[in-house]
């Protein structure tokens, strides 16, 4: 199936957020309709310095960026369009996933391709719900924190499986709910209704996280926990913040092994 890795790398190389969902949503839809395919043993991956993205919006450090206070028009405009930021990147990381490491089982590819099709759906939300705010994805600054990861992981799936989906994606699952409580304070159902979607999606998005670092840790035969934690501590130094949502949590595959030592970290941290 060469062109569905084709298309994929389209979508990865273009900086056009149209051609970005053009070409995800046409993987998405040629890896559903083929019942089976064959990843092709001699396709060539690009570098992860190849893939690009949208000259706006400009990228700065986060502590540059203002606080969003969701009780103004300007803060809940910044908020949509700063979780449609999010999407956007999550969009590219889902792709790369299904890029860039070869020789996993068929699944894998179409379990990172429906996430890159949900982010793209959630993209797609939050751009027509930015209209409401005379705004445009790409009006306002943001920063670029969820991409490094991906660039820190590019030779290393392990690494990539434990800190995209299963800490990026997954503090998504902790923040949210508060999120929503303060939307629906401020009767905002049309912005909580959109996070809804997101939250329940995500949780899935991380499942498949847990699946496929389970599989690639048995096929090893190393312990995930362990590996889960070893690669936090490389990468992260260890740096975790709480609180967590153990129930979506739970859903997603965290252990209660899991949710003890994030919660032993987080105390760590915190106690400095």
């Amino acid at each position: 199936m060469t062109d569905l890795f084709n298309d994929i790398e389209k979508a990865l190389l273009t900086s056009s957020v149209e051609e970005t969902i053009e070409m995800t949503q046409k993987a998405f839809e040629l890896s559903c309709s083929t019942s089976v395919f064959v990843e092709p043993s001699s396709r060539i991956v690009q570098p992860v310095e190849r893939v690009c993205f949208p000259e706006k919006p400009i990228c700065v450090p986060p502590r540059d960026l203002p606080r969003r206070r969701l009780g103004t028009e300007a803060g809940k405009r910044s908020f949509i369009h700063a979780i449609a930021h999010i999407e956007f990147n999550a969009i590219k990381l889902a792709l790369d996933i299904a890029y860039r490491f070869k020789g996993l089982p068929e699944q894998f590819y179409k379990d990172w391709l429906y996430v890159a099709n949900d982010e793209c759906k959630h993209f797609k939300l939050l751009c027509d719900h930015l209209t409401q705010f005379d705004c445009a994805y790409g009006d306002i600054p943001s920063h670029d924190g969820l991409w490094s990861m991906a660039v820190k992981t590019e030779n290393d799936l392990l690494a990539r499986l434990s800190l995209v989906p299963r800490y990026l994606e997954a503090r998504g699952l902790d923040v949210t709910p508060a999120m929503l409580v303060k939307l629906y304070a401020q009767k905002d159902t049309a912005s909580a209704e959109i996070l809804e979607i997101i939250l329940e999606d995500e949780v899935t998005h991380v499942e498949y996280g847990t699946k496929w670092l389970d599989y690639v840790c048995q096929r090893d035969d190393i312990q995930r926990e362990k590996v889960f934690f070893d690669n936090i501590e490389h990468y992260l130094k260890g740096q975790i913040l709480g609180p967590f949502n153990k129930p979506l949590r739970r859903r997603a595959g965290f252990t209660e092994t899991e949710l003890l030592e994030l919660e032993r970290l987080d105390k760590r941290q915190t106690s400095k």
